[in-house]
């Protein structure tokens, strides 16, 4: 006897708690959003766009100077 993926997920589901039915269906809502435009389509988009590789130099180092720094101020360290 096959059994159908549905019939399948369901009887899954019904075995888990609550919490987890909560998670199962926010990952099949997820799946199911379409997820936006290709990589071929954004390529093509943006074909025309160049810019200079020292402008993304200048671009790379400022978001590695401000994203690899420690906020001290923003941990909750013992005294």
């Amino acid at each position: 006897m096959d059994i159908s993926y549905e019939d399948a997920i369901i009887a899954v589901v019904r075995e888990l708690s609550q919490e987890q039915q909560r998670r199962v269906l926010e990952f099949a809502q997820g799946i199911k959003r379409p997820k936006g435009e290709s990589g071929e389509e954004f390529l093509r988009r943006t074909e025309n766009i160049h810019i200079p590789p020292e402008d993304l130099e200048a671009m790379k180092h400022a978001i590695e100077e401000e994203f690899e720094r420690i906020d001290w101020d923003e941990w909750d360290l013992p005294s």
